[in-house]
């Protein structure tokens, strides 16, 4: 099952597409498990990045924002550095366990 990089988690099929011939009984529910050492992996990181503090009007927070970075960009960025950062910017959902 492919699975895209970003900040969502990898969305898994809870049932096969195989159709059952006569006398065979039908897929289980959540047939499916990772095999470890038969998956291909991607390096990646969420960083957050934030306004310089000088750009920060004087009694203010400065604003932050998430970042996901993948491959070789994974690792180079220790926390303080500064940087210019060129990307595409895009929202995703977050998911909440409470009920409400």
């Amino acid at each position: 099952v492919p699975c895209r990089p970003g900040l969502g988690g990898a969305i898994v099929p809870r049932s096969c597409d195989h159709v059952p011939q006569p006398g065979e009984e039908p897929c289980p529910l959540d047939p499916w498990m990772v095999v470890p050492d038969r998956s291909q992996y991607v390096d990646q990181q969420t960083l957050k990045l934030q306004e310089n503090p000088e750009d920060v009007p004087t009694g203010e927070l400065p604003r932050n924002m998430l970042l996901s970075v993948d491959r070789h960009l994974v690792q180079l960025i220790v926390p303080g550095t500064r940087l210019t950062v060129m990307g595409i910017y895009s929202i995703f959902q977050a998911s909440s366990s409470s009920n409400s």
